[in-house]
């Protein structure tokens, strides 16, 4: 091969080698790109429902959700439950926080909706571990507000039980017999609350309310009996007086009057 010809192909060798990494590293450069772009337009990571992550993400938003909850942002609470409820939506008690959120909203149907799926998860959990009084307290609260005030005081007891020294439990299960006119109980289970908080103002309150019920009861219950003494007596003096009156003579058959 002559001097000049070998220089030529080896010159076009290289050209071509160096085309050929040029192209290599463009494309590079657009994967990169491509990636780069996806990143900027979209979050960095977005966590799966159900995976450990998103569990622990729904619970930090159900405590952010409650602080606004406290700070009366109704609105942007719900908003925050609803996104906790959908991290997991296993999380029984971002539903029952929803279901508040919703009811202060007036938003009643969505509020019972996400009360009725509460309830069903924390029956779940109840079953599953039967000795956390928490569960049980939460249950109560689904129950009271869908208006189950039979099943509401079934929890709450179960609550007292297994937390023998929380004062809202016992609160809560005073209130619930109240509402279902079992006042003696009622007076007892507040009493209890009282006793373990003295200065429980709601308590105290809810207390006045089932004695004065009680003793409204108590009340009917003399009246009614009174009314049932007076019928009697009132029967008893008609029956003495219809014994007393001769009975008018039969008329014959045979003889006209």
């Amino acid at each position: 091969m002559t001097a000049p010809f070998a220089i030529l192909t080896r010159a076009r060798n290289l050209l071509v080698f160096a085309v050929t990494l040029f192209l290599v590293a463009g494309n590079c450069a657009c994967r990169r790109g491509s990636r780069g772009n996806a990143n900027a337009n979209g979050p960095s990571s977005v966590s799966e429902p159900g995976t450990e992550q998103s569990k622990r993400e729904a619970k930090a938003l159900v405590d952010q959700g409650k602080e606004l909850y406290r700070n009366d942002q109704d609105e942007q609470a719900a908003e925050v439950f609803l996104q906790a409820t959908q991290l997991n939506p296993d999380l029984a008690e971002a539903h029952l926080r929803l279901g508040m959120a919703y009811a202060a909203l007036d938003r009643k149907v969505e509020a019972d909706e996400s009360y009725k799926k509460a309830v069903e998860l924390y029956k779940k959990q109840v079953q599953a571990d039967p000795k956390n009084g928490e569960n049980f307290f939460y249950l109560g609260q689904a129950y009271s507000a869908l208006h189950q005030d039979e099943s509401a005081a079934n929890a709450f007891r179960q609550a007292t039980k297994l937390k023998p020294d929380d004062e809202e439990a016992f609160y809560q299960l005073g209130k619930a017999e109240i509402r279902l006119a079992h006042y003696p109980e009622a007076t007892s289970a507040l009493q209890k609350a009282l006793e373990l908080k003295p200065d429980y103002d709601r308590a105290t309150d809810a207390l006045e309310e089932a004695q004065e019920g009680a003793k409204r009861v108590k009340e009917g219950k003399k009246h009614a009996e009174e009314m049932l003494k007076k019928q009697q007596e009132n029967a008893n003096a008609n029956g003495n007086a219809n014994s007393n009156t001769k009975p008018a003579p039969k008329r014959s058959p045979s003889k006209p009057w």
